[in-house]
This record gives C-alpha cells, sequence and structure tokens, in this order.
C-alpha cells in the first residue's frame, strides 16, 4: 500500500536488503559525528581516522546496496529517495565535521610529527581540514534539493542521476578523503573539493530543471505520476525501461498507454520519429 500523497512509497518496500542497508548509512553518521567531535576536541588523529573508517564502510554499503538492487530487482521508490539523501547527509556530515571540528579545536592546531611543509600547510589554513565555504556551498545546494524532495514525490516525478551528479559525487568524494591527509597534500584537496562543488551545482541545475519538465507535463496530462511499482520500470520521462531480453512488457504498454494516445493528439511528431 502507498501512502497518502507519497505514490511512490509502498509500505511492503521499507524493509528490503538494499533499503535496510540504507538505514545502516544513515546510523552511521552519528557514529561518525561523535568520533570527529572527540577527535577534534582531544586533538587525537588516531580517532580521525577511526572516523575516517566509519565513511569507508558507509560509503562501501552504498555501492552494495545499489548493486542488490539492481541484481535482485529491489529498486523501490523509496530506496530512490532515502538513497541519495543518506549520501547526502553523509558527505555534508564529513565536511562539516572535518571543518569544525579541526578549524575551531585543538585538533587543527596540533603540529607534532608533521614535516615543514604539513605544518606551513596548516598554518596557511588556518587549522582548518576543510574551510567553513565548502560547507556552506553544499549544505545551501542540498538544502534546496532536499526542499525540492517532497514536491517531487508528491507530483510523481521521477529523480535519476545523471552524469554530471555522478562525476560531482565522485569528486567531492575524493575531496573529502584526500581532505583527511589535509597537512600532507599541499591543499590538493581544496582544489578537488572546489571542482567538485562546481560541478554539483550544474548537476542541481539539471535535476531541477528535468523535475519541473516533469512536473508540467504531468500536470497537462502528457505524463502519468510515478508510482511505486512504475519506479521500477520506467525512466525519467515516465517511459518503460526494457526488460532483461530488451522487450517491454505488456503491462508496460497498457500503463503507457495514454501517454502515447496524449501525445499522438498533439500532433504525432513523437509517433511518426518512433
Amino acid at each position: 500500500m502507498a501512502y497518502k500523497g507519497m505514490a511512490q512509497i509502498d509500505k511492503k518496500e521499507l524493509w528490503t536488503i538494499p533499503n535496510i542497508i540504507t538505514y545502516f548509512r544513515i546510523l552511521c553518521i552519528p557514529a561518525y559525528i561523535l568520533l570527529m567531535a572527540f577527535a577534534g576536541v582531544n586533538a587525537d588523529p588516531v580517532l580521525l581516522y577511526i572516523a575516517l573508517g566509519v565513511f569507508a564502510v558507509a560509503a562501501g554499503s552504498d555501492l552494495v546496496d545499489g548493486w542488490i538492487a539492481r541484481r535482485f530487482n529491489m529498486t523501490s521508490g523509496i530506496g530512490m529517495a532515502l538513497d541519495p539523501l543518506a549520501d547526502k547527509l553523509m558527505h555534508i556530515s564529513v565536511l562539516f565535521c572535518l571543518s569544525l571540528c579541526t578549524g575551531l579545536t585543538p585538533l587543527g592546531e596540533a603540529t607534532d610529527g608533521l614535516s615543514a611543509l604539513g605544518a606551513a600547510t596548516m598554518q596557511a589554513s588556518g587549522g582548518w581540514y576543510v574551510h567553513y565555504a565548502f560547507v556552506i556551498l553544499l549544505l545551501l545546494k542540498e538544502g534546496i534539493m532536499v526542499c525540492a524532495a517532497p514536491a517531487v514525490m508528491k507530483k510523481g516525478a521521477k529523480v535519476q542521476a545523471n552524469w554530471m551528479g555522478k562525476v560531482a559525487s565522485f569528486t567531492v568524494s575524493v575531496g573529502v578523503l584526500l581532505a583527511f591527509f589535509h597537512p600532507y597534500v599541499a591543499f590538493a584537496d581544496w582544489g578537488i573539493l572546489a571542482w567538485g562543488v562546481c560541478m554539483s551545482y550544474a548537476a542541481a541545475i539539471g535535476y531541477l530543471a528535468d523535475i519541473l519538465r516533469q512536473i508540467r507535463k504531468i500536470n497537462r496530462g502528457e505524463m502519468q505520476a510515478v508510482t511505486a511499482e512504475s519506479a521500477k520500470t520506467t525512466d525519467s520521462s515516465n517511459n518503460p525501461l526494457a526488460d532483461a531480453d530488451g522487450k517491454h512488457s505488456a503491462a508496460d504498454a497498457v500503463n503507457y498507454t495514454v501517454s502515447a494516445q496524449d501525445g499522438a493528439a498533439d500532433g504525432g511528431d513523437d509517433a511518426g520519429r518512433d
């Protein structure tokens, strides 16, 4: 049964294996924050790298749940909503803690065991492993996307990752990993993060444009709203995806007859090209 106003969420899909892994990834966030807080207050680099381990486990679980969902056909509407949200929360938490738990704590002032270049890097960066400007920019972007999420699900639009978003996420992840070793990489981490932030904004603009296009089509009756079932079998234009044999099922054909008829009524241009 789908929740009222949220057609993409089916209660039966709450406890699929990929979704359980996503819940685990979300639970890794407070564990990471606590480790980073203690690392900063106690100027303990060991706790810093244990926190890095938690982040690595969470990042690895993201790959696992995606593979399971695709391999065993366990994709779901709630997974499509929660998986990117968990990723965003983890990225923001990591950046937030790498910034505040170093720049505002004794950990950022610690230079014991660093080379002359490492000590100079920490002095030039003011003790910040990640400058707070990166956190502000990414928080602003993610805040916009999170605010848009309820409207997306209520209207029945479908958000699918595009190549720009994937590359941006990968770039930010590389920058975050390098930031754990900020004293040793001479600002290479900040350069990569800056590029990742720029790509993240470009991807966000692309997502919002696609969402608005879908909502307009849904409001005009040119496209059916995505449901928990159709979310598994359609692309961002709500067109049926090919099955394992490269063919569309009969159910898909029936589900999209209305869309096809609407397209024909508007001039049949797309049908003619097909």
